[in-house]
């Protein structure tokens, strides 16, 4: 192997402004060209290449087919995670808008109720006593403010 490639090297950079000096100098310079006669393959090994080469890029092939299904099934669970997060936004905003529409309500039901008056018809208190003492507290109140 060291030869081969000692005579590569030589036979890549020859001093052709050199002649021969004797049969001798010419075999050794002209040996070193023997590295490159390689024995071409016959058709079996041709076809055991060809063989290796064919098994090698369906494993490629059938390799990039699985990468790509878990591409395309990771892509798919993502957009259904993103259409389910969409939506609980949507129901979390609907959910506050009824919560705030509820509070609306009962505190109109509540002006309209006047729970002052519920309040002395529960405890059996006379509304008259209780309500001017609760419009002179509102009346302090916002004198105070």
């Amino acid at each position: 192997m060291v030869f081969d490639i000692l005579d590569r090297q030589k036979a890549c950079n020859p001093d052709p402004t050199k002649p021969f000096e004797s049969f001798d100098d010419a075999f050794e310079r002209l040996s070193a060209y023997q590295a490159f006669d390689t024995q071409l393959p016959n058709t079996e090994e041709a076809a055991k290449y060809d063989k290796a080469m064919d098994a090698g890029a369906q494993e490629i092939v059938k390799r990039m087919s699985e990468v790509e299904k878990k591409l395309e099934q990771h892509l798919h669970k993502e957009a259904k995670e993103n259409k389910l997060e969409e939506q609980i936004a949507l129901e979390k905003l609907s959910c506050q808008q009824a919560l705030q529409d509820v509070k609306a309500v009962r505190e109109e039901r509540g002006r309209a109720m006047q729970p002052e008056r519920l309040l002395c018809l529960v405890h059996g208190l006379r509304e008259e006593s209780i309500l001017q003492r609760y419009k002179e507290q509102q009346a302090t109140m916002i004198l105070e403010d």
